[in-house]
C-alpha cells in the first residue's frame, strides 16, 4: 500500500485542525482595530494577545498624538488607568505569602490613623475591605483629592479626610466603586516594609518581570521620549487633555491609578497572572493560594438583561482589584481602566489561558470594549462577531416619541439670583476639601479652589441662590450648580455643589463648605 495517499490525508487533516483554531489572526485584529478606531474617533491604540504561555499578536496602531506623526509600538507608554489595581492587589498579596500582612488584619492595626465614619466600621475594616468596594461610601467619595490633577493633596490629606464622608449604605452591604481606600491599600506596604509602595511595585515586580517600559514610580529622564498623549472629544471636538500627560512625577494616586506602562510590559504581566504568579524563569512572584484569593468573588455585582442575552452572563463579581463574570461558560477576569483621554482594559479567560491587552490614548470606552469583544470571542469559538457595530449603537441618539421634547442644555447665561452679588464673597471651608474663594472679578462672580487650582470657573446668576459653575476648563466636563444657603438673618453661611448633569463621573455630594469669619 502506498504511503502518499495516508500522508496527504494527514496533512489535510492538520490544515484542517489549523483553520479550526479559534481566535482572529493578526490580519483580523488589524482590521478590527481600524474600524474601532475610524468609527469611536481614536487617534493610537497598542492590542496584544498572550494564548497559552506566549505572545501571539503585539501591536501599536495610529499616532501616539493627534497632529504629530510618531506611531503608537510595542513600547509606547500609556497610563493604564485603574488596571493598576491589580498591581496593588499582587503587592499585598506578596506580603500575605511572606507572612507580613493578612487579608483579615485590621487596617488600624497598620494605619493607626485610618478612619471611617463609623467606629466600629473603622475597627472591623480589614485589609480585604480596601480592595472590595463594600465601605458603605458613596461611588467615588472623595475623588476630587485625586483629580483634576495637579493638585496639592497628599495621601496623608487622603486617609484624614476619609472619616468626614458620610455612609450611603450599610457596610458590606453594596457595591461603590471607590478610589481612596486602595491608595490606603497602597499606604499598607511602607507600614509593614518601610518602603513606598511604588518602589515596591518598580523593584519587587516590575524588575523581576523584566518590564523596562513599565513604573509605578518616578520614570526616569530616558524612558520620557515613547509616549502617548491624552485626548478626549470637548464640545465637539478631539483635543488633547494637556492636564492628563503622562508625568513623571509619582502620583499620588499611583496604588489606586497611576502605573504608566508599554503594551509589551503589560503583556508580561498579564502572562504572569494566568501563570498564577509564576515568572518566566519559574520563580514565583505570589503563590497560587493568593492568585484564587485574588480571583475570588468578595462583591457580588448586578448582572443586566443586556449582558445575559449577549454574553449569557449569570454572575457578576469584584474580587481584590478584578471583576469576575462568566461568559458564554468561560470564567472572565478583567478590569477596565478610565482616565479623562486614556482607556485600558486586561481580560484574562484562565480556562483559554488567553489574555488580552487594550491600550487607547482616547476617551473611548466603546471603542475599548469592541476591541477586546471582538478578540476575545473569536478564542471562544464565536466567527464574525461584528462588535463596531453593535457598540457604536451607544453613539446614536435614542428614540424619542415624536410628543417628546429633548431637555433642553442650561440657559445658565440669562439667570439672575436673590441677592447682590457680592453678598455671597468670602472664604469657604469643607473638612477634606479645604478652602475656597468665591470671589469679585469686575462684577463676576469667581471660584477658586487652594488646594485643587483647576477648579477655577466663573459662577453665572442661574435663580435664588443657585448658581452654574462653569469650569474655564473645559476638558474637566464637569459644570455644576453652586447652592448657597443663608441664615434666619439673610447672611449666606455655607454653599453645596451638585453635577449639571446626571451621568457625571464627579461625586460632589460630600462637599460642605462653610463660610468663614471675614477677617
Amino acid at each position: 500500500m502506498s504511503l502518499r495517499p495516508i500522508a496527504t490525508l494527514l496533512l489535510a487533516a492538520l490544515l484542517a485542525g489549523c483553520a479550526a483554531q479559534p481566535g482572529l489572526s493578526p490580519r483580523g485584529i488589524d482590521e478590527l482595530v481600524a474600524d474601532a478606531m475610524r468609527e469611536f474617533s481614536v487617534p493610537g491604540v497598542a492590542v496584544g494577545v498572550v494564548k497559552d504561555g506566549a505572545v501571539v499578536h503585539a501591536a501599536g496602531y495610529g499616532v501616539r498624538e493627534l497632529g504629530l506623526e510618531e506611531p503608537v509600538d510595542t513600547e509606547t507608554l500609556f497610563r493604564v488607568a485603574s488596571t493598576s489595581k491589580a498591581f496593588t492587589a499582587a503587592s499585598l498579596a506578596m506580603l500575605v505569602d511572606d507572612g507580613k500582612l493578612g487579608w483579615d488584619d485590621k487596617v488600624v492595626d497598620h494605619i493607626p490613623g485610618f478612619a471611617l465614619y463609623d467606629p466600629w466600621v473603622t475597627k472591623e475594616f480589614t485589609v480585604a475591605d480596601l480592595l472590595t468596594h463594600r465601605s458603605g461610601l458613596v461611588s467615588g467619595a472623595g475623588d476630587l483629592m485625586l483629580w483634576p490633577k495637579p493638585n496639592a493633596f497628599t495621601r496623608e490629606d487622603i486617609i484624614h479626610g476619609l472619616r468626614y464622608f458620610k455612609a450611603d449604605s450599610d457596610f458590606r452591604t453594596e457595591y461603590a466603586y471607590d478610589n481612596l481606600l486602595y491608595i490606603v491599600a497602597g499606604e499598607l506596604v511602607p507600614a509593614v516594609t518601610g518602603v513606598a509602595w511604588e518602589d515596591f511595585v518598580d523593584e519587587q515586580i516590575l524588575a523581576r518581570l523584566g518590564a523596562e517600559h513599565c513604573f509605578a514610580g518616578r520614570i526616569p529622564t530616558n524612558a520620557m521620549q515613547n509616549l502617548a498623549a491624552p485626548h478626549a472629544i470637548i464640545e465637539g471636538e478631539l483635543q488633547v487633555v494637556e492636564r492628563n500627560r503622562a508625568s513623571p512625577d509619582v502620583d499620588v494616586a499611583a496604588a489606586a491609578g497611576g502605573v504608566r506602562c508599554s503594551l509589551g510590559d503589560m503583556l508580561e504581566w498579564t502572562r504572569v497572572q494566568l501563570a498564577r504568579g509564576t515568572l518566566a524563569d519559574g520563580s514565583v512572584l505570589f503563590s497560587e493560594a493568593q492568585s484564587d484569593k485574588m480571583w475570588s468573588p468578595h462583591t457580588i455585582l448586578g448582572v443586566s438583561e443586556e449582558a445575559f442575552k449577549r454574553n449569557r452572563t449569570n454572575f457578576r463579581a469584584y474580587a481584590l482589584g478584578w471583576r469576575l463574570a462568566d461568559v458564554h461558560g468561560y470564567k472572565e477576569v478583567s478590569h477596565t481602566g478610565s482616565y479623562t483621554g486614556w482607556r485600558a482594559k486586561v481580560t484574562l479567560v484562565p480556562e483559554l489561558d488567553l489574555g488580552v491587552v487594550v491600550l487607547l490614548n482616547a476617551s473611548a470606552s466603546d471603542a475599548r470594549a469592541a476591541i477586546t469583544e471582538g478578540i476575545v470571542k473569536s478564542y471562544m469559538g464565536f466567527k464574525d462577531v461584528d462588535s463596531v457595530a453593535y457598540f457604536a449603537r451607544d453613539d446614536e441618539p435614542a428614540a424619542m416619541d415624536e410628543t417628546e421634547e429633548a431637555e433642553p442644555a442650561p440657559n445658565f447665561q440669562d439667570g439672575s439670583v436673590a441677592a447682590p452679588v457680592s453678598s455671597y464673597v468670602g472664604r469657604y471651608r469643607d473638612a477634606w476639601f479645604g478652602d475656597v474663594s468665591i470671589e469679585l472679578r469686575g462684577d463676576e462672580l469667581w471660584f477658586e479652589s487652594d488646594k485643587s487650582p483647576r477648579m477655577l470657573g466663573r459662577l453665572w446668576p442661574y435663580e435664588d441662590h443657585t448658581f452654574y459653575a462653569y469650569w474655564t476648563d473645559r476638558t474637566l466636563e464637569a459644570d455644576a450648580w453652586v447652592n448657597f444657603e443663608l441664615d434666619d438673618a439673610g447672611n449666606v453661611i455655607r454653599f453645596g455643589m451638585v453635577p449639571v448633569y446626571d451621568d457625571s463621573d464627579w461625586d460632589l455630594s460630600d462637599l460642605d463648605l462653610q463660610r468663614l469669619p471675614d477677617e
